[in-house]
């Protein structure tokens, strides 16, 4: 059995650290993405397209939602057909720093399955221009399409649920101390209209 000195060297390792710390991040990720079927006792407020929430570190409108036989921007892809469903966002970066699109927002702006677990989206693209989504600087609100790509059986409904996961900043949010903006529970989730564009072979 490893001594007092031993266990206190290995705390002391920036690996051991670096491990400790990634390991409580999947353990709140694990928690987070199951609140969405645990919230049954005290319901989540609902909105529709075009309420703003403010969540911490992004503030988000959901503006509309589709479902189309193409990425946004794009066609019909004859030789590989596939089904995407779209979600059009506001968001606005409320911390004081930039950060990927491919971090918080992906993380935080999820479709809720018939199951209740949260999907995050495959894809996010400006509106725009339909380029790749990058960083997304403070204060600057940005609209972005977020894109999942839907099974093979997917069975089209006019209506579909998003969550939206908040987040705190915490000064000490890891064992090296550092700060960081931790996602927390579900916080709201969103009833949004499907519009059905499957019969159209190019974006409008």
């Amino acid at each position: 059995m490893a001594n007092k000195d031993e266990l206190v060297q290995t705390a002391r390792n920036p690996w051991w650290q670096g491990a400790a710390a990634l390991a409580l991040v999947a353990v709140v990720a694990t928690a987070a993405l199951g609140g969405f079927g645990q919230a049954k006792s005290k319901p989540l407020p609902e909105y529709k397209a075009g309420h703003r929430y403010q969540g911490g570190a992004l503030a988000v409108t959901p503006l509309r939602a589709w479902v189309a036989r193409y990425k946004p921007g794009g066609r019909v892809d004859a030789y590989n057909p596939k089904t995407y469903l779209v979600l059009q966002v506001e968001v606005e970066n409320r911390t004081p720093r930039s950060f990927s699109a491919f971090g918080y927002p992906q993380q935080d702006l999820i479709l809720v399955s018939s199951k209740r677990e949260p999907i995050e989206s495959d894809l996010l693209m400006r509106s725009d221009d339909h380029s790749v989504a990058g960083d997304l600087h403070p204060r600057l609100k940005q609209r972005i399409d977020l894109v999942w790509t839907l099974p093979k059986n997917y069975v089209y409904t006019p209506q579909a649920t998003f969550g939206v996961f908040a987040r705190a900043y915490k000064a000490k949010a890891y064992l090296n101390d550092e700060g960081a903006w931790v996602q927390g529970k579900p916080a709201a989730k969103y009833a949004m209209a499907v519009q059905d564009l499957r019969d159209r072979a190019v974006a409008p």
